[in-house]
Order: structure tokens, then sequence, then C-alpha cells
């Protein structure tokens, strides 16, 4: 038959041996110092782990790296070449599409006269200077200073040319400012030969 029975102590229990039993008892504080010891042990192996998985993953990133750039260093002639056969025409088409529909101011339509006029140096004599209607309008109201430098020059509008256009007969022939030239140049310059 069983019973129970309260034993009080007047201090702590610090162990317990049970005759007849085999094997050790833990005190609490071995059992806290055990526990101590597993979650230490725990957490060196997960940084190990950490740090294993760390290394491996620098020299996978490593190795893609490496690749990477083993096969740009293979294309980059085919990227060149193809840069060197695009940039030129996409150059063009930028700046067609910025100049489309774009009208100087009057001070540009006055330079661009005077670099178009500056390009037949030193013809001054007998030239005519053809404009849009509406750039021929502006130069005649800013009336610039460098027209004085050209005797007898005139000017004349012609509804076939853009704003921003210019053109120069002299006895030679005709220098030719128009912004499609201008675009035609730089296509002929910047045209891989």
């Amino acid at each position: 038959m069983a019973f129970a029975r309260l034993i009080a102590f007047d201090r702590p229990l610090h162990g317990i041996s049970v005759p007849g039993e085999v094997g050790k008892c833990w005190t609490d504080a071995e059992i806290a110092a055990r526990e101590e010891a597993a979650y230490q042990r725990g957490v060196d192996a997960a940084r190990a782990l950490a740090d294993q998985q760390m290394v491996e993953f620098r020299a996978d990133i490593e190795h893609l790296g490496d690749g990477v750039f083993k096969k740009l260093s293979g294309i980059e002639g085919t990227m060149v070449a193809q840069l060197r056969d695009t940039l030129p025409a996409l150059a063009l088409d930028l700046a067609r599409r910025l100049l489309a529909g774009y009208e100087p101011p009057a001070d540009a339509v006055s330079r661009i006269c005077e670099e178009t006029l500056g390009e037949i140096f030193p013809e001054r004599d007998n030239l005519e200077l053809t404009l849009a209607p509406r750039d021929a309008t502006l130069l005649a109201d800013l009336n610039p200073t460098w027209i004085q430098a050209y005797p007898g020059i005139r000017i004349r509008a012609d509804a076939a040319l853009t704003p921003g256009d210019c053109q120069v007969r002299s006895r030679f022939g005709l220098t030719d400012a128009r912004v499609q030239t201008k675009m035609t140049a730089l296509q002929h310059s910047l045209s891989p030969t």
C-alpha cells in the first residue's frame, strides 16, 4: 500500500538520493549549468554553420562574377561594334526629334545668317540671303550690325524654307545652311568608313 508523507526542510533542497536507484541525481545548479553549456554549444554550432554558409555563399558569388566577367570580355568586341553602328543613327534621330518644329529666336537667326555669310568670306558684294518668311521678318526687325559689312545684300523670303534654314547665293554658287543639309553632313561625318 502506497502512502504519502510531507517532509518539511529547513533549507532549500540541494540534492537527493534514493536508495536502490542507480545514476546521479542533479541539483538545480548543476542542471542550470548543463543547460547553459548546452545553449552555448548550440550558439557556437549555429555560428559555425552560418560562417560556413557565408563562405560558401561568397565562393558562389565569386564564381558567378568570374563567369559574368569572362562572358562580358568575350562579347566586348561585339558590343562595341554594335554600339559604333547604332550610336550615330541614334544621335541623328535624337537631333531630328529635338529640332522638329523648333523655331529659333531672332538672335539665333541672326547668328545663323552671320555664320553662313562667314563661310563665303571674303565675298561681300552682290549676295542674296534667303530665309524662311518668319526668319526674314525677325531679321528685318532686329537689323543686326553685321549686315552693314555686306553692301548691297538682298534678303529674300522663301516659303519652301523652314525656320532656322538659311541659304546664301553669290557669284560662286549657293551656300546651303538648311537644317536638313546640316543633318545630312552630320550623318556623313558620323558614318563609319
